[in-house]
């Protein structure tokens, strides 16, 4: 396994520095995390690592090709067994190639575009800078997405089109519609079959607010609505759910800027297993020198198997400008146990501006 994601990781490499060096019309990124997590409830530990390449390709006027793919490597396994998810690069299962997005992108002028191919809900709506930083799994997506429906969140994809629309500036709108069931395995991810895997669809309206700090104030609304494959293999509906989030800057000293952090969702039907979440935290950027960030989140979950509160303290440490240390602390209570859990995050991001 190790010789496999080292020898993905150079041809990665190798693919990206060609690219790079062949046409200016390339973007390319890649990170890679190792991530040891340890509960100090149970004393289990674990070992985590992610490896994630992208490219951007300039082709014709307006449009570009976007690719991005992941490896992912455990040992050890979960040291926790709560829905709201200790690590957001946790997989239970090992794979050494899982394709994210294998999609084009059109622009049509400067304020309309439509992307069509293989995407991940992730990459395209949860990628906000306060939210960013905590490594908690519901911090990178809604638990009423990822609980409720079988949808291309991580570490899944699935084919569906995305459209962005900025009629006037600092707003955006955003519509998907994806596969009603996404996947990581080849034979099954480029695949549009509403009439067997259903449909889900999703969308956004954001607004945002320049500030005089690093991060701008920004307030969204969304929707998520699909119809999903039952246990006997018909295709039943789900009722629609709504999700929001605020980002707001509080107050600046010096050149650190302190974020108030609000989401939620709730769906209009209680008979699913996840039907409600939400979370409130602060966010302190450009700390001292080096440009610390430190932030601390309250997540809780409204699950039929019992409501769930995860409370995540957190600092990330920029050792140069492509190599970060990330410590964090999560303390989870759920109605059947509580436990106490800590990570410690290395990040390796490299990439050129597209």
């Amino acid at each position: 396994m190790y010789r496999i994601l080292v020898g993905l990781a150079a041809c990665l490499c190798g693919m990206v520095v060609w690219a790079q060096e062949t046409s200016s019309r390339v973007g390319w990124n890649l990170t890679a995390i190792t991530e040891g997590e340890w509960s100090m409830t149970n004393g289990k530990t674990s070992w985590i690592n992610y490896l994630e390449a992208g490219v951007d390709v300039g082709l014709w006027k307006g449009a570009a090709f976007e690719g991005m793919a992941i490896a992912t490597y455990q040992a050890g396994g979960a040291v926790d067994n709560d829905n709201l998810g200790l690590s957001n690069i946790y997989t239970d299962e090992n794979k050494p190639l899982r394709l994210m997005q294998v999609s084009l992108r059109q622009f049509f002028g400067k304020y309309f575009s439509v992307s069509l191919g293989l995407r991940n809900v992730d990459a395209d709506y949860f990628t906000t800078p306060a939210t960013g930083l905590f490594t908690g799994a519901a911090d990178a997506d809604y638990p009423i997405l990822s609980l409720n429906y079988p949808l291309a969140t991580f570490p899944l994809s699935a084919m569906g089109i995305h459209v962005e629309c900025l009629p006037m500036n600092g707003l955006t709108l955003k519509a998907s519609v994806y596969n009603g069931v996404a996947s990581d395995a080849f034979n099954r991810q480029f695949r549009f079959c509403p009439s067997s895997d259903g449909v889900f669809t999703l969308g956004c309206i954001s607004y945002e607010l320049p500030s005089k700090g690093e991060q701008a104030a920004s307030y969204t609304l969304g929707y998520v609505y699909g119809k999903t494959p039952s246990e006997d293999g018909s295709v039943h509906e789900k009722e629609t759910g709504f999700w929001g989030l605020l980002e707001q800057p509080l107050v600046l000293l010096g050149k650190s800027q302190l974020v108030l952090l609000g989401q939620g969702a709730a769906m209009t039907s209680r008979d699913i297993p996840c039907n409600g979440y939400w979370g409130g935290g602060l966010v302190m950027n450009r700390i001292a020198r080096n440009d610390m960030t430190a932030g601390i989140v309250f997540n809780r979950l409204l699950f039929a198997d019992g409501d769930e509160t995860d409370i995540e303290c957190t600092i990330h440490c920029h050792i140069t400008s492509w190599l970060s240390l990330q410590p964090a602390l999560h303390i989870i209570h759920h109605n059947k146990h509580n436990f106490v859990a800590g990570l410690l995050r290395l990040s390796l991001e490299l990439g050129n501006e597209h």
